[in-house]
């Protein structure tokens, strides 16, 4: 009995060994399971608040939630932080540039439609961003704030969009502020370092390349406008000559009219005037003066005075003198038919100098008088003394031998002014075997 009761206690225990290891191999899976299922849960989480499209919309919602508030910032913060998710996304552009136009950061809100279109080439982006560009140029107008800025924004449009036809209206209307104006100083104003002729330039060269890329009427009809300069008088510098040459010149590749064509060819004239009498100012400035005697009797001064005093001096006016300065003119126009002037020493103190060529309508004994003078650049900012060098080829008496004989001979005058009176200094038969001199 013993032995048996015995062998039955070992037998039970075992079994109730194996019980326990078969419960902890079902825990250990079980907790395995529950492992497994808890991290599959959790990293399905993680993906889930980490998908792209479901980040942006919640930026986008939490910019919206911001918007409603009036926090534009904040707003623009989170739209900053979806593109940052997403450089594509065209509601956030839109969106985006909708809270800086709220907070009436016009420039930003048009510059954020702008980046949008280059992002994304989207349509949509870009007639938004023209109409917000054009709305700008429209209030400028309105406000009757118009500035070259604001024919800047039109221009912008133009490029980006060619075929938008709504962008003539306020390019008309910044015509009709900035060119067809009554300011005869528009071209020589500073601006920003500019001056308003070089902005006025480079706007027109925009519309040039946009026509030569996308031609169309309306558009070669703005160019023409644009070129055609509807008013009286108008100053230019010198120096920009030749460059406003070379605009009209490519504007007649397009389209022109007799405006233009005439204003051209004035602008050639006065061209071809700066450097024939380039050698003059030359000579003056040298200090040397005897080179001028063969100077004025050149046939091209002698051609160009004969048809000064018989008013032939085609594209170019004048009174009893031609000056002929380096710095400012004076372009005239009356009725599409233009003429110009040099500015002399009155008009613009500021010369490094004058050549002034006379209507001296005077014979002497058959020959005609030649006269050239010069004023040279002032000592002061005050126009006192004033130095006028006055040269005349002409008939008249010669002290030889004590005698006065009458003959063709230069004459070289030196005439100082003050507040007070002008001395003069006269050279009679100047650079002659009979020079003379006299103080008066």
């Amino acid at each position: 009995m013993s032995k048996s009761y015995s062998s039955g206690k070992k037998k039970a225990s075992r079994e109730m060994r194996r019980r326990r290891r078969a419960c902890m191999v079902w825990l250990e899976r079980g907790m395995i399971a529950f492992w497994i299922i808890a991290l599959a849960g959790g990293i399905g989480t993680a993906v889930y608040l980490n998908v792209p499209g479901l980040k942006l919309n919640r930026q986008l919602h939490k910019a919206e939630s911001l918007m409603e508030v009036s926090d534009y910032d904040g707003a623009i913060a989170h739209y900053q932080e979806a593109l940052n998710i997403d450089s594509t996304s065209v509601k956030a552009y839109q969106a985006m540039a909708g809270a800086y136009w709220n907070k009436e950061d016009k420039s930003s809100a048009e510059l954020t439609l702008q980046q949008g279109f280059e992002a994304t080439q989207d349509d949509e982006l870009l007639q938004e961003y023209c109409i917000y560009m054009l709305n700008d140029a429209v209030a400028d107008i309105n406000a009757q704030s118009c500035t070259f800025e604001t024919l800047e924004k039109c221009l912008t449009v133009l490029e980006t969009s060619p075929d938008n036809t709504e962008v003539y209206s306020p390019l008309d209307a910044c015509y009709e502020w900035l060119i067809h104006t009554e300011d005869e100083n528009l071209f020589t104003s500073p601006s920003e370092g500019e001056t308003y002729f070089e902005q006025y330039v480079k706007a027109l060269q925009r519309m040039i390349r946009v026509y030569q890329q996308s031609p169309s009427d309306s558009l070669k009809n703005e160019i023409v406008k644009y070129a055609t300069i509807d008013r009286d008088l108008l100053w230019l510098d010198v120096p920009k000559i030749t460059e406003y040459q070379e605009l009209l010149a490519t504007v007649q590749t397009i389209g022109t009219n007799d405006s233009i064509n005439s204003l051209s060819a004035c602008l050639e004239k006065a061209a071809w005037a700066q450097e024939y009498f380039a050698a003059a100012f030359t000579i003056f400035e040298s200090g040397e003066y005897a080179p001028i005697r063969d100077f004025i009797q050149e046939d091209t001064y002698i051609s160009l005075r004969d048809q000064f005093m018989a008013g032939t001096t085609e594209y170019w006016s004048g009174q009893t003198y031609i000056p002929v300065s380096r710095e400012k003119m004076k372009l005239m126009n009356a009725d599409g038919a233009w003429t110009f002037a040099f500015a002399d020493f009155e008009e613009y103190p500021q010369t490094k100098g004058v050549v002034n060529l006379w209507a001296a309508i005077q014979q002497d004994d058959g020959v005609q008088r030649i006269c050239i003078s010069y004023e040279p650049e002032a000592v002061q900012e005050d126009y006192y003394p004033h130095t006028t060098l006055e040269f005349i080829y002409l008939y008249s008496n010669v002290k030889i031998n004590g005698e006065l004989v009458p003959k063709m001979n230069y004459r070289f005058e030196t005439r100082v002014a003050t507040k007070e009176g002008t001395t003069t200094q006269l050279i009679g038969d100047w650079g002659g075997a009979n020079e003379w001199t006299t103080t008066f």
